[in-house]
Protein backbone atom coordinates (compact mmCIF):
# COMPACT_ATOMS: atom_id res chain seq x y z
CA UNK A 1 0.00 0.00 0.00
CA UNK A 2 2.82 2.38 0.87
CA UNK A 3 5.75 3.75 -0.79
CA UNK A 4 8.18 2.33 1.20
CA UNK A 5 11.42 3.61 -0.87
CA UNK A 6 10.18 7.15 -0.65
CA UNK A 7 9.93 6.62 3.49
CA UNK A 8 13.05 5.55 3.54
CA UNK A 9 14.69 7.70 1.08
CA UNK A 10 13.52 10.88 2.81
CA UNK A 11 14.09 9.21 6.50
CA UNK A 12 18.17 9.49 5.31
CA UNK A 13 17.44 12.88 3.93
CA UNK A 14 16.03 14.04 7.76
CA UNK A 15 19.07 11.91 9.54
CA UNK A 16 21.32 13.60 7.26
CA UNK A 17 20.58 17.20 7.51
CA UNK A 18 19.47 16.84 10.96
CA UNK A 19 23.24 16.06 11.71
CA UNK A 20 24.47 18.98 9.47
CA UNK A 21 22.09 21.05 11.48
CA UNK A 22 24.34 20.60 14.99
CA UNK A 23 27.22 22.02 13.64
CA UNK A 24 27.83 25.50 14.07
CA UNK A 25 25.94 27.94 11.60
CA UNK A 26 28.40 30.62 10.61
CA UNK A 27 32.39 31.26 10.71
CA UNK A 28 31.28 34.65 13.39
CA UNK A 29 29.15 32.65 15.38
CA UNK A 30 32.52 30.87 16.57
CA UNK A 31 34.20 33.45 16.45
CA UNK A 32 32.12 35.39 18.69
CA UNK A 33 31.58 32.65 21.22
CA UNK A 34 35.18 31.42 21.62
CA UNK A 35 34.47 28.13 21.91
CA UNK A 36 31.81 27.76 19.16
CA UNK A 37 28.63 26.74 21.62
CA UNK A 38 25.26 28.33 21.61
CA UNK A 39 25.62 29.23 25.49
CA UNK A 40 28.67 30.56 24.97
CA UNK A 41 28.05 32.85 22.15
CA UNK A 42 24.66 34.36 24.29
CA UNK A 43 26.92 34.52 27.15
CA UNK A 44 29.34 36.63 25.35
CA UNK A 45 27.01 38.80 23.69
CA UNK A 46 24.97 39.36 27.47
CA UNK A 47 28.92 40.57 28.69
CA UNK A 48 29.36 43.07 25.70
CA UNK A 49 25.89 44.51 26.10
CA UNK A 50 24.93 47.43 27.83
CA UNK A 51 22.69 47.29 30.90
CA UNK A 52 19.49 45.96 30.30
CA UNK A 53 20.16 45.28 26.55
CA UNK A 54 17.66 42.15 25.25
CA UNK A 55 20.08 39.33 23.88
CA UNK A 56 17.49 36.79 24.20
CA UNK A 57 17.52 33.59 21.55
CA UNK A 58 14.56 35.15 20.03
CA UNK A 59 15.75 38.98 19.70
CA UNK A 60 18.50 37.46 18.17
CA UNK A 61 16.67 35.46 15.73
CA UNK A 62 14.29 38.19 15.18
CA UNK A 63 17.31 40.58 14.22
CA UNK A 64 18.92 37.85 11.33
CA UNK A 65 16.31 36.40 10.30
CA UNK A 66 12.84 37.65 11.51
CA UNK A 67 11.75 39.58 7.74
CA UNK A 68 12.59 36.37 6.21
CA UNK A 69 10.77 34.24 8.09
CA UNK A 70 7.79 37.08 8.46
CA UNK A 71 7.40 37.57 4.58
CA UNK A 72 8.25 34.37 3.14
CA UNK A 73 4.51 33.07 2.83
CA UNK A 74 1.14 34.81 4.28
CA UNK A 75 0.03 34.05 7.44
CA UNK A 76 -0.80 30.98 9.25
CA UNK A 77 -1.67 30.28 12.84
CA UNK A 78 0.18 27.79 14.38
CA UNK A 79 -3.03 25.94 15.67
CA UNK A 80 -6.07 25.50 13.71
CA UNK A 81 -9.42 24.25 14.07
CA UNK A 82 -11.07 23.97 11.41
CA UNK A 83 -14.96 22.25 9.98
CA UNK A 84 -16.15 21.85 6.49
CA UNK A 85 -18.75 20.59 4.67
CA UNK A 86 -19.17 18.84 1.13
CA UNK A 87 -22.97 18.11 0.15
CA UNK A 88 -24.21 16.01 -2.80
CA UNK A 89 -21.16 14.77 -4.12
CA UNK A 90 -20.83 12.31 -6.96
CA UNK A 91 -18.53 9.83 -8.92
CA UNK A 92 -18.91 9.68 -12.69
CA UNK A 93 -20.85 6.76 -13.97
CA UNK A 94 -21.66 5.89 -10.10
CA UNK A 95 -25.65 5.20 -9.08
CA UNK A 96 -26.34 7.23 -5.80
CA UNK A 97 -24.13 10.41 -3.73
CA UNK A 98 -23.01 11.16 -0.77
CA UNK A 99 -21.72 14.01 1.54
CA UNK A 100 -18.75 14.68 3.61
CA UNK A 101 -18.12 16.74 6.69
CA UNK A 102 -14.73 17.15 7.85
CA UNK A 103 -13.35 18.06 10.96
CA UNK A 104 -10.14 18.38 12.81
CA UNK A 105 -6.86 20.22 14.28
CA UNK A 106 -3.82 21.14 12.92
CA UNK A 107 -0.86 22.36 15.17
CA UNK A 108 2.79 23.08 14.13
CA UNK A 109 5.03 25.23 16.38
CA UNK A 110 8.54 26.48 15.94
CA UNK A 111 11.02 25.98 18.81
CA UNK A 112 14.70 27.74 18.78
CA UNK A 113 17.53 26.05 19.25
CA UNK A 114 20.66 28.20 17.67
CA UNK A 115 20.34 32.24 16.33
CA UNK A 116 19.99 30.24 12.83
CA UNK A 117 17.78 26.91 13.33
CA UNK A 118 14.58 25.75 14.78
CA UNK A 119 12.65 22.18 15.54
CA UNK A 120 9.19 21.89 14.02
CA UNK A 121 6.77 20.68 16.74
CA UNK A 122 3.52 19.62 16.48
CA UNK A 123 -0.09 16.93 15.88
CA UNK A 124 -2.72 16.73 13.87
CA UNK A 125 -6.21 15.00 13.39
CA UNK A 126 -8.75 15.05 10.37
CA UNK A 127 -11.53 13.31 10.08
CA UNK A 128 -13.62 13.00 6.98
CA UNK A 129 -17.85 11.58 8.01
CA UNK A 130 -18.97 10.00 5.15
CA UNK A 131 -23.15 9.25 4.67
CA UNK A 132 -23.86 7.75 1.68
CA UNK A 133 -26.98 7.22 -0.40
CA UNK A 134 -28.53 3.50 -0.61
CA UNK A 135 -27.32 3.45 -3.87
CA UNK A 136 -23.83 4.29 -3.50
CA UNK A 137 -21.43 1.51 -4.35
CA UNK A 138 -24.61 -0.54 -5.12
CA UNK A 139 -23.41 -0.90 -9.20
CA UNK A 140 -22.83 -4.97 -9.53
CA UNK A 141 -22.60 -5.20 -5.53
CA UNK A 142 -25.57 -6.84 -3.04
CA UNK A 143 -25.41 -3.82 -1.56
CA UNK A 144 -23.69 -0.36 -1.61
CA UNK A 145 -21.46 1.24 1.38
CA UNK A 146 -22.15 1.60 4.43
CA UNK A 147 -22.07 5.06 6.03
CA UNK A 148 -18.53 5.53 7.40
CA UNK A 149 -15.49 7.84 8.97
CA UNK A 150 -12.01 8.00 8.06
CA UNK A 151 -9.65 9.09 10.41
CA UNK A 152 -5.86 10.71 10.12
CA UNK A 153 -3.97 11.25 12.88
CA UNK A 154 0.05 11.76 13.94
CA UNK A 155 2.60 13.91 15.08
CA UNK A 156 4.87 16.20 13.27
CA UNK A 157 8.65 16.72 13.73
CA UNK A 158 11.21 18.35 12.00
CA UNK A 159 13.58 21.13 11.70
CA UNK A 160 14.54 24.43 10.04
CA UNK A 161 18.49 25.48 9.89
CA UNK A 162 19.99 28.67 7.58
CA UNK A 163 22.27 28.23 5.45
CA UNK A 164 22.59 31.42 5.07
CA UNK A 165 20.68 35.26 5.70
CA UNK A 166 18.92 34.38 2.41
CA UNK A 167 18.58 30.15 2.64
CA UNK A 168 16.68 28.34 4.98
CA UNK A 169 16.71 24.56 4.68
CA UNK A 170 13.74 22.84 5.97
CA UNK A 171 12.42 18.95 6.67
CA UNK A 172 9.29 17.94 8.03
CA UNK A 173 7.96 14.40 8.46
CA UNK A 174 4.03 13.67 9.95
CA UNK A 175 3.84 10.36 10.81
CA UNK A 176 0.48 9.06 11.61
CA UNK A 177 -2.31 6.50 11.41
CA UNK A 178 -4.90 6.74 8.23
CA UNK A 179 -7.65 4.39 9.09
CA UNK A 180 -11.52 3.74 9.21
CA UNK A 181 -10.39 2.59 13.00
CA UNK A 182 -13.12 -0.02 12.51
CA UNK A 183 -10.86 -3.15 13.68
CA UNK A 184 -7.20 -3.78 14.92
CA UNK A 185 -4.86 -1.28 13.39
CA UNK A 186 -2.15 -3.03 11.06
CA UNK A 187 0.90 -1.77 9.45
CA UNK A 188 -0.76 -0.68 6.44
CA UNK A 189 -2.68 2.09 8.55
CA UNK A 190 0.73 3.79 8.84
CA UNK A 191 2.57 6.44 7.00
CA UNK A 192 4.85 9.04 7.20
CA UNK A 193 4.50 12.21 5.04
CA UNK A 194 7.79 14.12 4.28
CA UNK A 195 8.68 17.08 3.19
CA UNK A 196 12.13 18.62 2.27
CA UNK A 197 12.47 22.12 0.71
CA UNK A 198 15.15 24.89 0.38
CA UNK A 199 13.99 28.52 0.44
CA UNK A 200 15.63 31.16 -1.64
CA UNK A 201 15.05 34.82 -0.94
CA UNK A 202 15.55 36.22 -4.64
CA UNK A 203 15.11 39.86 -3.15
CA UNK A 204 13.22 41.33 -0.35
CA UNK A 205 9.71 40.10 -1.39
CA UNK A 206 10.19 36.88 -3.87
CA UNK A 207 11.05 33.80 -2.35
CA UNK A 208 11.99 30.64 -4.57
CA UNK A 209 11.19 27.13 -3.00
CA UNK A 210 12.63 23.80 -4.51
CA UNK A 211 12.18 20.12 -2.72
CA UNK A 212 10.53 17.09 -3.02
CA UNK A 213 7.49 15.76 -1.10
CA UNK A 214 5.93 12.37 -0.33
CA UNK A 215 2.28 11.88 0.50
CA UNK A 216 -0.70 10.41 -0.83
CA UNK A 217 -2.93 12.87 -2.25
CA UNK A 218 -2.02 11.68 -5.68
CA UNK A 219 -2.33 8.16 -5.45
CA UNK A 220 -0.10 6.84 -8.71
CA UNK A 221 3.00 9.83 -7.82
CA UNK A 222 3.47 9.53 -4.33
CA UNK A 223 6.64 11.17 -4.62
CA UNK A 224 6.94 14.61 -6.30
CA UNK A 225 9.26 17.72 -6.85
CA UNK A 226 7.93 20.85 -4.66
CA UNK A 227 7.97 24.00 -6.38
CA UNK A 228 7.10 27.21 -4.97
CA UNK A 229 6.94 31.07 -5.85
CA UNK A 230 5.94 33.44 -2.65
CA UNK A 231 5.80 36.96 -4.24
CA UNK A 232 4.71 40.12 -2.11
CA UNK A 233 3.91 42.05 -4.85
CA UNK A 234 3.21 44.96 -2.92
CA UNK A 235 1.99 46.15 0.51
CA UNK A 236 -1.33 44.55 -0.24
CA UNK A 237 -1.31 42.02 -2.96
CA UNK A 238 0.62 38.65 -2.73
CA UNK A 239 1.28 35.45 -4.55
CA UNK A 240 1.81 31.70 -3.35
CA UNK A 241 2.75 29.27 -5.24
CA UNK A 242 3.54 25.51 -3.93
CA UNK A 243 3.27 23.50 -6.79
CA UNK A 244 1.80 20.55 -6.90
CA UNK A 245 -0.74 20.82 -4.17
CA UNK A 246 -1.76 24.78 -4.09
CA UNK A 247 -2.10 28.22 -5.71
CA UNK A 248 -3.54 31.42 -4.30
CA UNK A 249 -3.46 34.94 -4.85
CA UNK A 250 -4.11 37.30 -1.87
CA UNK A 251 -5.51 41.04 -1.29
CA UNK A 252 -4.94 42.14 1.83
CA UNK A 253 -6.89 45.35 2.63
CA UNK A 254 -5.30 46.08 5.86
CA UNK A 255 -2.85 44.07 7.93
CA UNK A 256 -5.60 42.47 9.76
CA UNK A 257 -7.97 41.44 7.04
CA UNK A 258 -7.12 39.12 3.68
CA UNK A 259 -9.18 38.55 0.60
CA UNK A 260 -7.74 35.10 -0.75
CA UNK A 261 -8.39 33.16 -3.68
CA UNK A 262 -6.89 30.13 -4.95
CA UNK A 263 -7.06 26.02 -6.03
CA UNK A 264 -6.05 23.31 -3.99
CA UNK A 265 -5.59 19.80 -3.93
CA UNK A 266 -6.54 17.72 -0.97
CA UNK A 267 -6.56 14.05 -0.56
CA UNK A 268 -5.33 10.58 1.14
CA UNK A 269 -5.25 6.83 1.07
CA UNK A 270 -6.88 4.81 3.78
CA UNK A 271 -6.79 1.49 5.25
CA UNK A 272 -10.47 0.30 5.85
CA UNK A 273 -12.65 -2.99 6.78
CA UNK A 274 -16.16 -3.59 8.20
CA UNK A 275 -17.28 -5.61 10.99
CA UNK A 276 -18.71 -7.85 9.13
CA UNK A 277 -16.08 -8.24 6.70
CA UNK A 278 -13.81 -9.13 10.11
CA UNK A 279 -15.67 -11.57 10.88
CA UNK A 280 -14.84 -13.46 6.86
CA UNK A 281 -12.17 -15.91 6.87
CA UNK A 282 -9.29 -16.28 4.88
CA UNK A 283 -8.49 -13.23 3.84
CA UNK A 284 -10.21 -10.86 6.11
CA UNK A 285 -12.15 -8.06 4.33
CA UNK A 286 -9.62 -5.14 4.19
CA UNK A 287 -9.13 -2.64 1.40
CA UNK A 288 -7.62 1.04 0.62
CA UNK A 289 -9.68 3.86 0.13
CA UNK A 290 -8.34 6.98 -2.15
CA UNK A 291 -9.98 10.18 -1.77
CA UNK A 292 -8.93 13.52 -4.05
CA UNK A 293 -10.49 16.72 -4.79
CA UNK A 294 -9.18 19.33 -6.60
CA UNK A 295 -11.13 22.50 -5.50
CA UNK A 296 -11.47 26.54 -6.95
CA UNK A 297 -12.13 28.84 -3.62
CA UNK A 298 -12.81 32.33 -2.01
CA UNK A 299 -11.96 33.17 1.01
CA UNK A 300 -11.86 35.38 3.95
CA UNK A 301 -9.01 35.32 6.57
CA UNK A 302 -9.71 37.93 9.64
CA UNK A 303 -7.07 38.52 12.64
CA UNK A 304 -8.72 39.67 15.60
CA UNK A 305 -5.39 40.62 17.61
CA UNK A 306 -1.83 38.74 17.67
CA UNK A 307 -3.69 35.52 19.11
CA UNK A 308 -6.40 34.61 17.40
CA UNK A 309 -7.95 34.74 13.87
CA UNK A 310 -10.72 33.32 11.48
CA UNK A 311 -10.58 31.98 8.17
CA UNK A 312 -13.62 30.88 5.70
CA UNK A 313 -13.82 29.76 2.33
CA UNK A 314 -16.45 28.74 0.05
CA UNK A 315 -15.99 27.59 -4.09
CA UNK A 316 -16.34 24.37 -6.41
CA UNK A 317 -14.86 21.10 -6.31
CA UNK A 318 -14.17 21.59 -9.95
CA UNK A 319 -12.10 17.94 -10.19
CA UNK A 320 -11.26 14.81 -8.10
CA UNK A 321 -10.90 11.09 -7.79
CA UNK A 322 -12.09 9.15 -6.08
CA UNK A 323 -11.68 4.91 -5.17
CA UNK A 324 -14.39 3.55 -2.45
CA UNK A 325 -14.23 0.15 -0.87
CA UNK A 326 -16.72 -0.99 2.05
CA UNK A 327 -13.36 -3.66 2.76
CA UNK A 328 -15.46 -6.82 2.11
CA UNK A 329 -13.72 -9.45 0.11
CA UNK A 330 -14.70 -9.28 -3.30
CA UNK A 331 -16.65 -6.13 -3.59
CA UNK A 332 -16.72 -3.81 -6.65
CA UNK A 333 -15.04 -0.69 -6.08
CA UNK A 334 -16.93 2.33 -6.88
CA UNK A 335 -14.43 4.88 -8.38
CA UNK A 336 -13.91 7.68 -11.35
CA UNK A 337 -13.85 11.19 -11.59
CA UNK A 338 -15.98 14.03 -9.03
CA UNK A 339 -18.76 15.90 -10.29
CA UNK A 340 -18.77 19.27 -9.73
CA UNK A 341 -20.62 20.50 -6.27
CA UNK A 342 -20.21 22.99 -3.69
CA UNK A 343 -18.23 23.01 -0.66
CA UNK A 344 -17.58 25.20 2.54
CA UNK A 345 -15.09 25.16 5.24
CA UNK A 346 -14.33 26.93 8.34
CA UNK A 347 -10.89 27.37 10.76
CA UNK A 348 -10.35 29.02 13.89
CA UNK A 349 -6.40 29.87 14.76
CA UNK A 350 -4.60 30.38 17.68
CA UNK A 351 -1.64 31.79 18.33
CA UNK A 352 0.76 31.07 21.33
Amino acid sequence: MRNQTARVALAACLFTAAAAAQAPASEDNRRDAGDGTLGARLEWLRSQAPQGEDYSLRRLFQESHGEFMNRRERFKPQLELRASVWPNQRINHEPGSFEMLGYGFNLEAQTLVSTDGYLILGGYYNARRYQFSNAFGSRNNASGIPDDTLHAAGGRIGFGVFVDDNVLFEVEAAPGAWSDLDGTLHTEDFDMPSRMTFTFRTSPGVFVKIGARYNQVFKDAPVLPVLGLNWEISEHFRFDLDAPERVEFSWWPSAATGILFGAQVTGAEYHVRTSLAQQQANPPGRGDVNVQEVVAYLGLMQRFNDYTSLAVRAGLVIAGDYKFTSGATGFDIAEGALDQAFFADVSFGINF
